[in-house]
């Protein structure tokens, strides 16, 4: 029934200009699934067809709580490798830790499975290139503030040690709160592992390598820094950088050549001169562009820059519309099979009003009962063995290291910004405990606006790690040495202060939670959300805690 709703969006919106000036009618428009298409992979729906390339094919999908996301399904050919499979594994792990507020943000993966899949957070507008296609080269001041989204994005993937290799216009989409850059290179980043059993390093679009690539060297962040000269190339004139009637004609362009800049002007010109440097080295860092980038727009800079993009706003919601128009009918689909078991109406009772009884079994209701007196219970002349006590206690504690170990690989909360005068959505972050940089601040894409949620979940993730060990060292207590004891007295008091602090973390986080408030900047609405990783984290507190109550009144009995 999804995917049958797709043809509503038949009459979705042309941009103007003709055959040739105009983004695709299909872009506004969601397949129907075909007849040997899976209708789930994982825990996602899938609703439509996307697109379909070399590796495999890409979904519409919903999650259980009805969010959209794209799922890339592996070719089966692929699929049986074992040198892809292994590589795969060793891709997704490494998106995983990719998190910021111009990616596509990797939902889930299963590169285990027979057939496998990856799913990302859908963005429902054009890519970069349907802009350009659609309506021309952008102006100067345009291109720039995209530049500025893009490195964000950068380095945010550069900074959870991850090289792109594939960015170019088609894998750059935009949305209300901007540039979203997708496909970390992930599937394309195995193909020639799979088809020709090399390990050469050209990996990539041609006409976005950088020299390295096209000569088979090893690649780093700065050759991704050489594919976003050649993606603003691109925006700004509506040509290739490097383009030639075959790819080893544009290898060897992009190895020996300079790309034609004839019309643009300072500090475009500069920029995009000095990302499609030969020598690595000099070319500029994400950071550079984006101060580079931020002293040229000002003012422009800033909340509902994005839709002022030429042809921007009417794509977005002619996408958006297209994506409504599905999940209306999956709300019914939804409300339709709600497994709540009904009530049944047997026939009238009373005056006009309808007997109505539940499918539970009814029990005779006893009007006379015979009182029993209770029977006692033997009481305990001694207390637990402690080796019990103690196997408890481990137990528990066990219980307390697997909750904690859910909740550093799920998400945290997520933290939505909207405008104080629209109550339009700006921004959203989702956060999760990050091992590699617990301290870091994530970017929001706001100028002036970052959160510090990562730190806050970090102290609370490692401040529940630490009251585990106290509670396992807290067992010394019953050691005969009188220095252990001491120590084992200290480690239960630091559990109890912890406990104290952590109700504290709690109570607030529960204020904050499902409540808007004003941001640091004032422009701004904070909305706050808690997930699945803030649920583990108590569970492993409560448990940390009943471990330490539970060998008490074993010890007190």
């Amino acid at each position: 029934m999804i995917a049958q709703s797709a043809r509503r969006n038949a009459g979705a919106p042309r941009d103007p200009g003709g055959t040739g000036g105009c983004v695709s009618r299909a872009a506004y428009e969601f397949p129907d699934l075909r007849a040997g298409d899976p209708r789930s992979l994982g825990d996602f729906q899938l609703a439509a067809r996307l697109g379909e390339g070399g590796m495999g094919q890409v979904f519409l999908a919903f999650s259980p709580g009805g969010q959209p996301a794209a799922v890339k399904m592996i070719r089966s050919e692929f699929a049986r490798d074992a040198e892809f499979g292994r590589r795969f594994a060793r891709e997704v792990a490494a998106a995983q830790r990719v998190r910021g507020a111009h990616l596509a943000q990797l939902l889930d993966a299963d590169p285990g499975s027979e057939q496998p899949w990856l799913a990302t957070g859908y963005v429902a507008g054009p890519s970069l290139r349907d802009l350009v296609v659609g309506h021309g080269p952008l102006r100067a001041d345009q291109v720039m503030l995209l530049a500025w989204g893009i490195a964000h994005a950068l380095a945010d993937i550069h900074s959870a040690r991850v090289v792109h290799r594939d960015l170019k216009p088609g894998n750059i989409m935009l949305d209300e709160s901007g540039p979203k850059v997708i496909d970390f290179g992930i599937v394309k980043s195995l193909t020639q592992s799979a088809t020709y059993r090399s390990e050469s390093t050209r990996i990539g679009t041609p006409l976005y390598m950088s020299p390295e690539q096209a000569l088979g060297r090893p690649v780093g962040p700065l050759s991704d820094m050489f594919a976003l000269g050649s993606t603003l190339h691109f925006l700004a004139t509506g040509r290739e950088a490097f383009a030639a009637e075959n790819e080893w004609a544009v290898a060897h362009r992009i190895v020996a050549d300079s790309p034609d800049l004839t019309g643009l002007t300072p500090p475009l010109r500069d920029l995009i001169t000095a990302c499609l440097d030969k020598d690595p080295e000099r070319r500029p860092t994400p950071e550079q562009v984006r101060v580079s980038c931020e002293s040229q727009l000002g003012h422009a800079l800033g909340p509902g820059a994005w839709m002022r993009i030429v042809g921007a706003r009417e794509a977005i919601r002619a996408r958006t519309d297209a994506l409504r128009s599905l999940t209306a009918p999956r709300a019914d689909t939804i409300a339709r099979s709600d497994n709540t078991r009904p009530l049944t109406v047997t026939g009238p009772a009373g005056r006009g009003r309808p007997k109505v009884e539940s499918q539970k079994s009814a029990t005779p209701h006893k009007t006379r009962t015979t009182w029993k007196p209770p029977k006692k219970e033997p009481k305990p002349n001694a207390a637990s063995p402690m080796g019990e006590v103690i196997a408890r206690v481990l137990i528990m504690l066990l219980m307390g290291l697997g909750s904690l170990a859910f909740s550093c690989t799920s998400a945290f909360m997520s933290e939505t910004w909207t405008l104080r005068s629209s109550g339009a959505q700006v921004a959203s972050v989702t956060e999760a405990f990050d091992l590699s940089h617990p301290w870091q601040p994530i970017s929001t894409g706001l100028q002036g606006v970052s959160t510090d949620a990562g730190s806050f979940i970090a102290a609370l993730t490692i401040g529940t790690a630490a009251s585990i060990a106290f509670a396992l060292q807290a067992l010394l207590r019953e050691s005969k040495g009188a220095t252990l004891r001491r120590w084992g007295s200290v480690a239960g008091v630091l559990c109890g202060l912890w406990f104290f602090f952590f109700t504290i973390a709690c109570a607030v986080l529960l204020g904050a939670a499902g409540v808007d408030q004003i941001d640091d900047n004032p422009d701004y609405m904070l909305g706050v959300d808690l997930m699945g990783g803030a649920g583990w984290l108590l569970v492993a507190n409560a448990t940390t805690a009943y471990a330490l109550w539970g060998r008490v009144d074993d010890l007190l009995r």
